[in-house]
């Protein structure tokens, strides 16, 4: 029979023995720099258009408009303003930026009908723009769709997690919820490893050992879960101090996986506490309450909430 406690393979190595920050960040992402041939070769634009915040896509999007309209304009000055029919402008300026707004109308195939091409050098400008403005759109519409259709998760953890008192022992606990109230996400499974350093042949070698929780996963989560992993004999925690967790370099990497079913999909989420956030001898307050209707209320400001006890 294999031992709970067993060593379990998660994708870094043993080579990340003598790293000093977390494996892990606090959004999820991983804390591993990557050293390519070609930087270009590893970057998807797509997927970086897809995950970015909204302002900084809204942003890119009104520049680029900005941009191709201002490189069509000056392609139509430059191939000749003359060749615009309904030019009014008198001075140059007027006449750049009608130029500057019949490549809005040609990009967005609007055309309001004053301004037309009169030679062919601008009919044939207006017909590359027609094709970039409709390939622009396409894409635009389709990115639109992928970041709006993206299932995401918005599930908060508490910001420390405890080592608290539990039965006749000690307990690993910390805390989540969801907080998106028109997403519900159901059959969610908690899987958290202990990362830490162990001495073998006179080396640290970075080891990974899965925690055993007393509940792994629960059908429904309308309410907050405190996750707790008992420190027993099989417990990779068992007999470790605060000190321990220091000088053994402890990170605790949690994956968590759940249906969704708005988008009818899998959705996880991933994070991760140093050492440095875990509170030796607490227990988390509560976040439930009663309004006068009797019905269960819980308060997520409360989630981080502690008590400082005795072990």
């Amino acid at each position: 029979m294999k031992n709970k406690t067993e060593d379990k393979e998660l994708g870094f190595g043993s080579k990340t023995s003598g790293q000093k920050s977390r494996l892990i960040n606090s959004d999820g992402s991983f804390n591993i720099q990557r050293v390519e041939q070609s930087t270009w070769g590893s970057i998807s634009f797509y997927h970086a258009l897809i995950k970015m915040e909204w302002i900084k896509f809204n942003i890119i999007v009104f520049v680029y408009f900005i941009v191709i309209n201002l490189f069509f304009a000056i392609t139509y000055y430059i191939a000749g303003i003359d060749g615009l029919r309904g030019i009014e402008g008198t001075t140059e300026i007027d006449k750049f930026l009608e130029a500057f707004f019949f490549s809005t109308q040609t990009i967005s195939t609007v055309g309001f009908g004053r301004l037309s091409p009169g030679s062919h050098s601008v009919s044939l400008i207006a017909s590359i723009e027609s094709l970039v403005g409709l390939l622009g759109f396409a894409l635009a519409t389709g990115l639109l769709y992928g970041r709006f259709s993206r299932p995401k998760t918005n599930i908060i953890f508490s910001k420390k997690a405890i080592i608290a008192p539990f039965k006749d022992s000690l307990a690993f606990q910390f805390r989540i919820a969801n907080r998106m109230r028109n997403s519900q996400i159901n059959d969610i499974e908690a899987r958290v490893t202990l990362a830490k350093l162990e001495i073998e042949n006179g080396v640290p070698v970075r080891r990974f050992r899965p925690m055993e929780l007393e509940i792994k996963k629960i059908i429904f989560f309308p309410m907050t879960w405190t996750i707790n992993h008992p420190i027993d004999e099989n417990s990779p925690l068992y007999g470790m101090t605060s000190k321990d967790l220091v000088e053994v370099d402890a990170e605790f990497m949690i994956l968590l996986n759940g249906f969704d079913d708005t988008f009818s999909q899998t959705v996880s989420t991933r994070f991760s506490y140093t050492h440095e956030e875990v509170i030796y001898g607490a227990k988390f307050s509560s976040v439930f309450g009663q309004n006068e209707k009797g019905e269960i209320t819980q308060d997520l400001n409360k989630i981080n909430d502690y008590e400082i006890v005795k072990l």
